[in-house]
């Protein structure tokens, strides 16, 4: 639909703190202190919608810039930023997801802070034609009335001079992160492509680094780093999405930034997704191999049990916790099971040295809800850790840490979400200082909803230039108006004891002053919806044969597959942990589906699961609004509705009329979704094809 959209000048359009996506220190849609735009020693706020329409291209995205002043982020002088704007490289495109990610460093040395925006779904043209979804990142440079068009550059994996070149489904941009890696004086860049084929493994995952120079960024000298790079610990399978998550910290206290890449995808032993992180330590020459390290649950000394879909890594945030000088690292881990509670969630914090050697696993904590009075009791799918963000909120000794929690359920609603907050000090952090924030809770702004997600993203800044860092937590699913999943962006500022949450905003498209108009999955403040990756939804282990796959089915974009084993009903499970948003089990209703599950995740995609046996789904006690898990059995394969026989008919897609869901689904990208799928060896299916279900 048609955007009310700020065009910009030569001169002047933005300026940021940075959210956008989940996901993630470094793949959020919000940055951080070294957004100061136009030098006034204040953190400006860009948060990028990246399901935002430009003209009539759906998922085109945008980033929303919001300019600080002394009493805080405010509208004076905000603007809509996209593709489409006179003067920026690049042209908007359907489902590009511009602001999916986004960072922020001063990489020309000019004084004023830049910002780097990630378009993940960015179409690439090469001398063979479009390359969907390789995916690009836009630079713009800050000057003394904030950014500007002027040397605004895009880098994909095909630009000249990058030790790389653009494939479909790279998703280059996808994560984002700044420091100076060789300590020059000017930021350098890390972009990771999480769904690289590295080796002829599908989804490996890598990281191109950029390199700061007096005119801004370059390719010259550029790097391309992988888990089978030359000396880099770990191996490349495939699955591994290194480079999901990015930040940066000088964790040996060197002068140097260094360098960590979450692979949540990881696995460990046969523990498929348990994840791992890779820290790359900088040097005069820049970021280099020696000393490098692979952490993970199962490294010694650090704390917690390394699962099936811990995604360890996930999220990824730097601060210096116990204020020693050195930089310490916090790793979220979203699906760690607390005790015999599936994906409560749970972070890592492991601490710099002080001689020079870097991370020590030794000097580790672990944090759950659980046992360390943090908000109560765990709860399936709070994914407590999903995104991390760092800051000294209380200008106290030591940096704290802020984790979203965005499956919690507030007050009966599932996956409102959830803030905690932790508190360093000379010893670290310590769960007996802590602070739980939620929206509509001790006067915090909004209302706590039913699949808001507050927490999916965060950054922090110093927005009101007190010398205290604030934190802005996204909330994408939040409903503005009618406007389902419209989103919306807390801001809470630091004070001498907590952050305060009497003096909060809270910011959406439709606030008064704010560019552009709040729609349906334009998802402001949080990550752009995945393309349509598809998982086989089948138990682990059970021989299946597509006879639909999703560009051989009328109409496209759909998947049908059956069990071809003898023996008892195929069982149906999640093939992502989601929320249950509609359920038919009666065959009742006159559609196509005959009975159907409706499962909503946290990235804003749903999945769909038709044709299933009457009576199957709530025989086993589900209903809507309860969280599952991935692996969990919704039902029993069946042949209701139109269909030829019992088999699964399985769709990824956006219902655009929540009162309406199997007529108004919106298929995710169309017809450039994503031909990778987890859940069959090779990560791949095509019609008449029987496979081995081997989960994700």
């Amino acid at each position: 639909m048609k955007r009310t959209t700020t065009r910009l000048t030569a001169a002047a359009f933005l300026a940021a703190a940075v959210l956008g996506q989940p996901q993630l220190a470094s793949a959020n849609a919000i940055a951080g202190p070294a957004c100061d735009f136009n030098g006034d020693s204040r953190s400006d706020l860009a948060v990028g919608a990246p399901g935002e329409s430009v003209g009539n291209l759906d998922s085109a995205g945008s980033v929303n810039v919001l300019y600080s002043s002394g009493s805080g982020v405010s509208t004076a002088g905000n603007v809509l930023i996209n593709q489409d704007n006179p003067g920026i490289v690049g042209v908007a495109e359907r489902g590009d997801a511009f602001g999916h990610a986004s960072a922020c460093g001063d990489f020309n040395n000019d004084g004023f802070g830049d910002l780097a925006v990630g378009v993940p779904h960015e179409s690439v043209e090469v001398a063979t034609g479009d390359v969907y979804d390789a995916g690009a990142v836009n630079i713009f440079y800050g000057s003394a009335i904030g950014l500007t068009t002027i040397g605004n550059q895009v880098f994909t994996q095909s630009s000249p001079g990058i030790p790389d070149v653009a494939e479909r489904t790279d998703e280059f941009g996808s994560a984002v992160a700044a420091g100076d890696f060789n300590n020059d004086g000017r930021d350098d860049l890390a972009i990771g492509a999480p769904t690289e084929n590295v080796n002829g493994s599908n989804q490996a995952g890598n990281v191109i680094v950029l390199y700061g120079k007096s005119a801004g960024l370059s390719t010259d000298g550029s790097q391309n780093w992988h888990q089978g790079s030359a000396g880099i610990a770990g191996d490349v399978e495939a699955g591994d999405k290194f480079g999901s998550s990015l930040t940066t910290g000088d964790f040996n206290d060197d002068g140097r930034a260094d360098l960590v890449v979450g692979s949540p995808g990881d696995s460990i032993t046969d523990q498929a997704a348990a994840g791992t992180v890779n820290v790359i330590y900088g040097s005069a020459a820049g970021l280099a191999a020696t000393g490098n390290q692979m952490l993970n649950q199962s490294t010694a000394d650090i704390p917690g049990n390394w699962e099936k879909n811990d995604l360890f890594g996930q999220s990824v945030a730097a601060g210096d916790f116990n204020n020693d000088g050195h930089d310490d690292l916090a790793v979220g881990v979203p699906g760690e099971d607390d005790g015999d509670t599936p994906d409560a969630g749970a972070v890592n914090v492991i601490y710099g040295s002080a001689n020079a050697n870097g991370l020590q696993a030794n000097w580790s904590q672990i944090f759950t809800r659980a046992g360390m009075l943090l908000g109560g009791a765990p709860a399936t799918g709070d994914q407590f850790g999903t995104a991390l963000a760092t800051g000294n909120f209380n200008g106290q000794a030591g940096d704290d840490l802020a984790i979203g929690a965005p499956g919690t359920i507030v007050n009966s609603n599932v996956a409102a979400g959830r803030l905690t907050v932790l508190y360093g000090g000379l010893t670290g952090l310590s769960p007996l200082v802590n602070q739980q924030i939620s929206q509509g809770v001790n006067n915090v702004e909004g209302l706590s909803e039913a699949g808001d997600y507050l927490g999916y993203a965060l950054a922090t800044g110093d927005f009101d230039g007190n010398g205290r860092v604030d934190l802005a937590a996204g909330a994408p699913g939040e409903a503005v108006g009618d406007q389902s999943s419209g989103g919306a962006v807390n801001v809470l500022y630091g004070t001498a004891g907590f952050l305060s949450t009497s003096t909060d905003q809270i910011w959406t498209q439709d606030s008064v002053g704010v560019h552009g108009v709040s729609q349906a999955h334009d998802r402001f403040g949080g990550p752009a919806m995945s393309v349509g990756e598809y998982r086989i939804g089948f138990k682990a282990g059970t021989k299946v044969k597509v006879t639909n796959d999703f560009l051989k089915h009328d109409p496209l974009g759909r998947i049908d597959m059956s069990g071809v084993q003898a023996g008892p009903d195929y069982e149906i499970a999640a093939a992502r942990s989601g929320v249950i948003k509609y359920i038919v089990d009666t065959n009742a209703e006159p559609t196509d589906d005959g009975n159907y599950v409706w499962i909503e995740h946290a990235d804003g995609e749903w999945s769909k699961y038709s044709h299933l046996k009457t009576g199957s789904v709530t025989s086993r006690g589900h209903k809507v609004g309860d969280f599952v898990t991935a692996g969990t059995v919704l039902g029993l394969e069946g042949d209701v509705g139109i269909a030829s026989g019992d088999h699964l008919h399985f769709m990824v897609s956006v219902p655009y009329d929540l009162a309406d869901p199997i007529t108004s689904g919106g298929f995710v990208k169309g017809l450039d979704r994503n031909p990778v799928t987890c859940g069959v060896p090779g990560n791949a299916l095509f019609r008449g094809q029987t496979y081995t279900v081997v989960g994700c």
